[in-house]
């Protein structure tokens, strides 16, 4: 396996988990902490779970962006290596090519 592939795998792996723990111990935690009364309200939204909320969202997004990389990383083949003998890089025909191209254009 290329080393592309594994960064690929290691970076879409390690995103899925922080984003499965930030979901845990984030908002879970936080609504369903000690000090919440479910009769009354059943999410408790204060002021900080206000500001928490679009935080959490900007968060997931970066994170689904960055496991979307790795999972592309993963997935696209190596691209093919160049073989510089096939090129033909020939000084004196590149400069026979550059001079049709200038008659031509006259």
């Amino acid at each position: 396996m290329s080393k592309d592939k594994i960064y690929g795998y290691g970076i879409c792996i390690l995103t899925i988990i922080f984003l499965i723990l930030y979901t845990y111990y984030v908002p879970i935690q936080a609504w369903i902490g000690a000090d919440h009364d479910f009769m009354y309200n059943p999410l408790n939204l204060a002021v900080e779970d206000l500001v928490m909320v679009p935080v959490y969202l900007a968060t997931l997004m970066i994170g689904f962006i960055i496991a979307w990389i790795g999972f592309t990383m993963a997935t696209t083949p190596p691209p093919e290596p160049i073989d510089l003998d096939d090129l033909n890089l020939d000084e004196e025909e590149f400069e026979e090519e550059e001079e049709e191209e200038e008659e031509e254009e006259d």
